[in-house]
């Protein structure tokens, strides 16, 4: 199974690629850490898509083969589903919705179109979708081979991904120790609070997702 694997490394990923937008745009010291709670709060989507684009790409390849299927074989589909999957949404936004503002201040309008393309928008998909979308196939990709010969990745996966959704849940008191109490009003006053709710409901998804599957795997083993 590579979703939870997909989710854990999304998470991960993504969470790390906020990190490296939070520390290059400026924004109100309150709202410092939200590019890295959104990062891993949506990482944990994007790598549900990355494992479920893996594991339907490998059905698909072993239905063609009636089953059967070499490792290699398995961690280059699965790797291809993968990075498909993490790719599509940031590429799709990137290239089809309005430039990205210069700075993270919420009020920032979409800058000038010839002040994003292309060397903005290249620099903007390449850092914050392609480098950890290739990350969470690389983790998919190493999952589905190790499978392939022992089982017990499964198991790993689901402990990982419950992992994950513990990290998401202690991430926002975490990562705002220190920082100051919002001033003034505004929606900029509301930011924090919104990245920790949304890290706070994506922790709580991982963990429900972890325990169902662990719970439906229990019941095919039984």
């Amino acid at each position: 199974m590579t979703a939870p694997w997909g989710m854990a490394a999304g998470t991960a990923a993504w969470c790390l690629a906020g990190a490296v937008r939070a520390a290059r745009t400026a924004d109100y010291p309150w709202n410092a850490w939200t590019p890295l709670g959104y990062g891993a709060a949506k990482g944990l989507l994007f790598g549900l898509l990355a494992g479920g684009c893996a594991a339907l790409g490998l059905r698909l390849a072993r239905a063609a083969r009636h089953g059967g299927t070499g490792r290699g074989r398995v961690a280059g589909v699965a790797f291809t589903g993968g990075l498909l999957g993490g790719l599509a949404p940031g590429t799709v936004r990137d290239f089809t919705g309005p430039p990205q503002p210069a700075t993270g201040y919420y009020f920032d309008l979409p800058r000038p179109e010839p002040d994003w393309y292309w060397g903005p928008l290249m620099s903007e998909w390449l850092t914050y979708t392609v480098l950890p979308a290739v990350v969470g196939a690389l983790v998919v990709a190493a999952a589905a081979a190790a499978a392939e010969r022992a089982r017990r990745w499964e198991g790993a996966g689901r402990a990982a991904l419950a992992v994950a959704g513990v990290a998401l849940l202690i991430l926002p008191p975490v990562a705002t120790a220190g920082l100051p109490a919002p001033e003034g009003n505004g929606g900029h006053v509301n930011e924090s609070a919104a990245a920790g709710v949304a890290d706070w409901a994506a922790g709580l998804a991982a963990l429900l997702a972890a325990l169902v599957w662990q719970v439906r795997a229990g019941r095919l083993r039984g």
